[in-house]
């Protein structure tokens, strides 16, 4: 008799659904990791604490700002 009736498809072995999915999770575990190293670990860190406020601070050349009122054209338009 046929294994495969109307009322039974056939259906795959659980214990090569198993081994799929655990080989494809593992798979995933392996690139995360992978991932992990490359964005956080193998970056190029400084030997000392960068100074934000340096980094962040306008440059000498910068004209400063000016307290006088600037003057609108009269144009209307």
């Amino acid at each position: 008799m046929n294994d495969a009736s109307p009322d039974r498809p056939l259906l795959p072995k659980t214990s090569a659904l198993r081994w799929e999915i655990g080989a494809a999770i593992g798979i995933k575990l392996l690139l995360l990791v992978g991932l992990w190293f490359l964005i956080f670990r193998w970056q190029e860190r400084p030997a000392a604490k960068p100074d934000i406020a340096a980094h962040l601070a306008l440059p000498a050349a910068a004209q400063p700002f000016s307290s006088q009122p600037v003057k609108e054209s009269d144009h209307v338009r």
